[in-house]
């Protein structure tokens, strides 16, 4: 059964245009090890060929940068400037290259009133962190999630029939859209959810059936409380951490990496770590579900440890376990690398 980000918890309307896993920082992280690894083949040849002056870092923004266009202004971009790693691409060409896509992938899928545009819903799948596995059929999947529409830019780039959403108009828009979803894939909130009842206990949509009120909206209804406490005191949270006048959601911790994961701390050690990750052989079209179950595993340990409380209105309120930061650095780390290594050997494999 589908979810949408939007009609579950209206508070998410107030959420900023532009949301990035990873961040942009993540993004062109992972798009920099790429970038390196595939420096000097015939695929780096055939992504400029594609992309033009667009290098593989800044492409790796693209989609989300394509959020700021406004459906209800009639496709238009109408605050360049408002995000700052989104200005080169705000030339005039590139914003109408932005919105025609916008245009064509706004609600042209199976979408309810007031649900998330169809090209944000692109961005992420949410399976319940009880699955094994990451399938479509499971509460949370849809065939366009960021697993389907990942298939779908592979097949627009491997020159084969592809029904979508999202409907793409060019290969080279496919791989704008692909450079940013390997990351999204491999953000292990943007796959596995939390699904928890009025008291914050655990529940299981696949079996006990879906309410739309137990769903965490990809923990951005997880409120981080300022410091670890008792189990019993954590019931009665403290003031959610802020970040200006909003909340630090558990989503937000995620997206954000430290400085020692930047696209400007890459090097050879890195690089030398991403090629020793195996590569796939089969259909690159199969790799994205497997991507996914993958970060669903790390979703499992992304929420290892919360102490969460009843909910709160639409949230819940969490205390982070001692040594959460450490364990989440570890995984971002190895994600990127991931991301990274899986987004070179897409591409040496789908362009060459």
């Amino acid at each position: 059964m589908p979810l949408r980000r939007h009609v579950l918890f209206p508070a998410l309307l107030t959420l900023p245009l532009v949301t990035h896993a990873w961040g942009p920082d993540g993004h062109q992280t992972v798009a920099t090890i790429a970038a390196r690894l595939i420096q000097g083949t015939p695929t780096e040849a055939r992504v400029t060929e594609l992309l033009g002056d667009i290098s593989l870092p800044l492409a790796s923004l693209w989609a989300d940068c394509a959020k700021g266009v406004s459906p209800a202004q009639q496709y238009r971009y109408p605050s360049p400037g408002k995000y700052p790693e989104c200005a080169p691409l705000e030339t005039p060409a590139r914003m109408a290259e932005m919105a025609d896509y916008v245009r064509r992938n706004d609600r042209q899928c199976q979408i309810g009133p007031d649900e998330d545009s169809c090209h944000r819903q692109a961005h992420y799948t949410d399976v319940a962190v009880q699955r094994s596995r990451y399938a479509l059929g499971f509460i949370g999947t849809r065939t366009d999630d960021v697993a389907g529409a990942l298939r779908t830019a592979v097949r627009v780039l491997q020159g084969k029939p592809a029904a979508g959403p999202p409907q793409f108009k060019s290969k080279r828009e496919a791989l704008l859209v692909l450079v940013h979803l390997v990351g999204d894939i491999h953000q292990p909130l943007h796959v596995g959810a939390l699904y928890l009842d009025a008291q914050g206990h655990r529940v299981d949509p696949d079996k006990a059936g879906l309410d739309p009120a137990s769903f965490t909206v990809g923990g951005n209804s997880l409120w981080v409380v300022a410091a670890p406490q008792a189990t019993r005191a954590a019931r009665s949270p403290s003031a959610p951490v802020t970040t200006g006048a909003a909340p630090l959601k558990l989503h937000t911790l995620w997206d954000s990496v430290p400085d020692a994961l930047r696209p400007q701390r890459v090097d050879a050690a890195w690089l030398a770590e991403a090629r020793q990750l195996p590569t796939d052989a089969d259909d690159p079209a199969d790799w994205a579900e497997r991507w996914a179950t993958q970060s669903l595993e790390q979703a499992r340990l992304a929420f290892d440890g919360l102490v969460i409380s009843p909910r709160q209105g639409a949230h819940w309120n969490v205390v982070l376990p001692p040594g959460y930061s450490a364990r989440a650095d570890a995984i971002k780390r190895e994600q990127l690398t991931r991301a990274g290594a899986g987004l070179a050997q897409l591409l040496k494999a789908i362009l060459n």
